[in-house]
């Protein structure tokens, strides 16, 4: 993992972006659906939220070759609304993440700093972020 990708993930991600918070899980299943990293994927689940105020989504990677295999749960992000068609995503910092009751730092960091980065690229790709260039995923 490269000394940036840790370095996200140790700050964390605090973003604002142009997408309705009532639409925002679907638009990030849909992103996350064609990321990956390695032989495996990743999928979004529903954690706690407050109907129409805050969502927390898991990050999830499964290997898609091994069929009723678990998901592993990497780190979680906080959603909420801003403002109309505005919404606010936080991937907090890993010593905040706490997955299923295990610290995320005991998770790879590789395949969760993956996703992160292909993230900020799709957001960036939509201009919905601006990034002075394409983060590494790799």
């Amino acid at each position: 993992m490269s000394s940036f990708a840790m370095f996200l993930l140790d700050g964390g991600v605090d973003v604002e972006v142009a997408v309705d918070f009532a639409g925002l899980p679907t638009f990030l299943s849909e992103e996350s659906a064609r990321y990956s990293c390695g032989e495996y994927v990743y999928q979004i689940s529903a954690g706690k939220g407050v109907l129409g105020k805050r969502w927390n989504l898991m990050v999830n990677a499964m290997d898609p070759n091994m069929q009723g295999q678990p998901l592993y749960p990497l780190g979680r992000m906080e959603i909420e609304p801003v403002e109309e068609d505005m919404s606010h995503i936080k991937i907090p910092p890993r010593i905040e993440q706490n997955v299923l009751g295990e610290d995320a730092a005991d998770w790879d960091g590789k395949l969760f700093a993956s996703f992160v980065s292909q993230l900020l690229n799709s957001l960036h790709s939509r201009g919905l972020i601006d990034l002075p260039g394409v983060l590494p995923t790799r």
